[in-house]
């Protein structure tokens, strides 16, 4: 399948999720049925998620063991652009941040769905045709927001991933990634309202307290303690 992100650079730590799904699959997880104990269980799906800050990070050299320390070393890749999202701005009134404390792009799952109300980075399932992981990220991100990556890439929280069950009891192996996107695009966030009711650009305080200040305040429930971990993770780039 094309991705309908535009194009961006791999950053040079995550070349091993520069394959597709399945590949993927193959080299990290041992077969379905296999008693080999020494490596995780094979997920049935594999998952990403984008952490998008309002600005670039100052620093992409990371060292090993830091947040953004990811597996493997080699060349960035190039993909290919396409056609941006021409859908207008369902929610013009969110305030493009202006601060120079970086903030992180959160987006609020639908009423209708499960968790409702409650709030995420923008992410989802990898599709098997997709050309990598990577793309998967840069594809989800542009479908969720709009907003298309530049740069995929440091990993945050290493190469192990976040396991965890859907409600069918499927296990899931889910990867963030930092994503970077035009710091004059920022404002241009647009959400699919069958997805998700809204969204906010919020601070590290902000995050950590739960809540997003300014007029009148808002509550950020998030869709797991893990999710809200990793983002406060994230923000330990600014600080390495």
């Amino acid at each position: 399948m094309e991705d309908p992100a535009s194009a961006f650079t791999a950053h040079t730590s995550v070349q091993a999720f520069s394959v597709s799904p399945p590949v993927f699959l193959t080299r990290h997880f041992p077969p379905p049925g296999s008693s080999d104990t020494s490596r995780p269980p094979a997920p049935v799906f594999l998952a990403t998620g984008a952490i998008v800050f309002d600005r670039s990070l100052p620093n992409t050299d990371f060292p090993p063991g830091s947040a953004g320390a990811g597996a493997g070393a080699g060349a960035g890749a190039q993909h290919e652009a396409s056609t941006p999202n021409p859908n207008p701005n369902p929610n013009p009134d969110s305030p493009r941040p202006k601060s120079k404390t970086p903030r992180v792009l959160l987006v609020q799952r639908a009423a209708h769905d499960s968790m409702p109300l409650r709030w995420e980075t923008p992410g989802g399932g990898c599709d098997d045709d997709d050309t990598s992981i990577l793309h998967s990220c840069a594809r989800e991100l542009f479908e969720e927001s709009g907003l298309r990556a530049t740069t995929v890439g440091p990993l945050v929280r290493g190469m192990g991933g976040q396991f965890f069950q859907t409600r069918r009891g499927k296990l899931v192996c889910k990867f963030y990634f930092v994503a970077s996107v035009p710091e004059e695009r920022v404002a241009e966030v647009t959400v699919d309202p069958k997805e998700h009711a809204g969204y906010v650009w919020a601070t590290e305080e902000e995050v950590r307290q739960k809540k997003v200040h300014g007029e009148g305040g808002m509550d950020l429930e998030f869709t797991t303690q893990a999710q809200w971990e990793v983002i406060l993770t994230a923000f330990k780039l600014w600080h390495a």
